[in-house]
């Protein structure tokens, strides 16, 4: 029986356990007192303000502070106005977004759409309409809605009159939604 490889494997184990063991046990004083750093040249000071003013002799009662140094940099804030001046650019070519439309009528009849179309006209001159035909269906949707919520206003009062309508999910043109407010 060859005892070399358990000893060899006993050793190895021994080296294993006293590698994760901590070098050293911190005593109760040596956490807080061995460290120390001085800190103030990055703190922010603050300057209370005066709580009475001076042309008037009144009370103040208003409790912010003011920032006193360390304020942003000129060369920061370059930065952030070209940030935010490209995000406007590209924001203004954005067009299209998901959205949502009231559907009013869909059915075989040109007569009836005309007269859906018309009374969407009368009742609800800021919506706009949207006819489409596929043949042989019309299909007569309105508005141009960023929410849902927004579509539920007018929906329920056409729904009134035209019991099939239904809010349904579509791309709209964001200019027109804004229009609309």
């Amino acid at each position: 029986m060859n005892i070399f490889p358990k000893i060899v494997f006993c050793l190895f184990l021994t080296g294993v356990f006293y590698s994760c063991k901590r070098s050293s046990t911190p005593t109760k004083g040596s956490l807080v007192g061995d460290y120390e750093e001085d800190l103030s040249a990055v703190r922010l000071t603050y300057e209370k303000k005066p709580d009475i003013d001076s042309r008037e002799g009144k009370v103040i009662r208003d409790n912010t502070y003011n920032v006193v140094k360390d304020e942003i940099p000129l060369n920061d804030n370059k930065k952030v106005d070209k940030a935010l001046d490209s995000m406007s650019v590209h924001n203004k070519n954005i067009r299209y977004a998901a959205g949502y439309r009231i559907q009013v009528y869909v059915g075989n009849e040109r007569k009836e759409v005309d007269d859906a179309k018309s009374y969407i006209y009368q009742n609800f001159p800021d919506l706009n309409t949207y006819l489409s035909f596929s043949q042989p269906t019309y299909r007569l949707k309105a508005g141009d809605f960023t929410s849902r919520m927004d579509a539920e206003r007018f929906y329920s009062a056409i729904r009134q009159r035209y019991s099939m309508a239904m809010i349904v999910p579509e791309r709209i043109d964001i200019r027109k939604s804004m229009q609309m407010r």
